[in-house]
């Protein structure tokens, strides 16, 4: 699907960027918003699905597998024990990029619960409310996705 955002980035993607990979799913951090303790993680399936609904029962299992290693990654790399995974499903619960996609979210509080639910607006240094088009510069993602993938033992 050329009109995708998420097809397009996989299809033309920047293997620095990658935090994880598999046969089935590629996992990034996000490009738009972290939290306090450090990189959000999108994973998606390199195949179009619309949701998570559309992703076949065979690819299940590696799903799991996937959303597991990234957590206890992002754990161990972060120093946090808080994780969140969410997903979602149609516009109406706000989903904005209609391939299905997982949000794998470093918390240490309940202010990164706050960060993550509205992207991009919330100015960690300024400990603000933002808005207006923002996002992580390439270096900044490259080494919060760095201190992931040194923690990941597959």
């Amino acid at each position: 699907m050329n009109e995708c955002k998420f097809c397009q980035i996989i299809n033309n993607r920047n293997d620095d960027e990658i935090v994880f990979e598999t046969d089935n799913f590629i996992v990034l951090t996000d490009k738009y918003r972290r939290t306090s303790v450090g990189a959000i993680c999108l994973i998606i399936p390199k195949n179009h699905y619309r949701n998570l609904l559309e992703i076949p029962n065979e690819n299940g299992n590696e799903l799991l597998e996937v959303i597991e290693i990234i957590s206890k990654s992002m754990q161990k790399a972060y120093n946090c024990n808080g994780i969140r995974i969410w997903t979602a499903i149609n516009k109406e619960a706000g989903q904005s990029i209609f391939h299905s996609h997982i949000h794998i979210l470093p918390c240490k509080s309940i202010k990164d619960r706050l960060i993550a639910s509205f992207p991009g607006i919330y100015d960690l240094a300024r400990k603000i409310f933002t808005f207006g088009s923002h996002s992580l510069n390439k270096k900044m993602r490259f080494e919060l996705a760095e201190k992931i993938r040194r923690e990941i033992n597959v």
